[in-house]
């Protein structure tokens, strides 16, 4: 695999550059936007050091855990619950002369709020993809809140689509514009790092052809929330990232879209 440090480092530089404006009045918030950037670095080396190996036939990777943020860099208030339902899909540009990949899908989030910047809860993901089978992944997840602007959130989760079945994890940094829930527009921005590793399809376990290939795949993402009411926003999000798979010659663009409703359900506390 052909590592193009380029494409990291343009990727951590820009979020660099949008954590610095977020964090320009408080000390603690430049720290703490540091303390992310040198995690997701050390995480991004890691990576491609631990991703498998497979044979060149143009499979694509080990499912991914759910990518989308969904949202901007709040948390779940205590004693409230974070409800989502969105549609979206994703793309895998593999390189020449492998086809390309991708498919359709389904997010339902729920998030349930613990403390004042900490929630838990789940994702799970339902898959249409471009062969016309369907796929099924969960990913357990914890957000934690560590600025009013900055947001750390992270999961495990595993995967089963028919083509075979997967473990994943991610870890994110979320920044945005979440101190006006009165606007009608907020926005934010993260940087994802997702990873994905095949499970065996057969036994014995050896060789490189029972397993998907397990893969390495950084994303950034630009979002927006519409306030529809006091309880419901609207949800847009893009974003573009790469693969980082030994059995790939280069770097795959990996591309992510999604749109949805999310519900706050809760009374707030007097």
């Amino acid at each position: 695999m052909r590592v193009r440090p380029v494409e990291v480092t343009t990727a951590l530089a820009a979020f660099a550059s949008a954590s610095e404006r977020f964090s320009r009045k408080s000390p603690s918030r430049a720290l703490a936007a540091r303390l992310t950037l040198a995690a997701l670095l050390a995480a991004i080396l890691s990576g491609l050091a631990w991703a498998q190996k497979n044979s060149p036939d143009c499979q694509l990777i080990a499912s991914l855990p759910p990518m989308a943020t969904f949202g901007g860099p709040a948390t779940t208030a205590p004693g409230h619950t974070e409800l989502g339902l969105a549609f979206g899909g994703y793309g895998e540009l593999l390189p020449d002369p492998c086809i390309h990949g991708g498919g359709e899908d389904w997010l339902v989030r729920f998030r349930r709020g613990l403390g004042n910047r900490f929630d838990l809860g789940f994702d799970t993901v339902i898959d249409n993809q471009t062969d016309g089978s369907l796929g099924i992944t969960g990913k357990a997840a914890a957000r934690f809140q560590v600025t009013h602007g900055l947001r750390l959130e992270g999961g495990v989760g595993a995967s089963d689509q028919g083509d075979g079945k997967a473990v994943n994890g991610d870890f994110a940094a979320v920044i945005g514009t979440n101190g006006h829930p009165e606007k009608i527009w907020n926005y934010y921005m993260s940087l994802r790092l997702g990873a994905s590793r095949g499970l065996c399809q057969g036994s014995p376990c050896a060789g490189t052809q029972n397993h998907l290939p397990g893969a390495l795949v950084p994303l950034g993402v630009l979002g927006t929330t519409a306030r529809v009411s006091d309880r419901a926003r609207f949800v847009m999000e893009a974003g573009l990232g790469g693969i980082f798979a030994r059995e790939y010659s280069t770097t795959a663009p990996y591309l992510h879209l999604s749109f949805g409703v999310q519900f706050d359900v809760g009374k707030d506390r007097k």
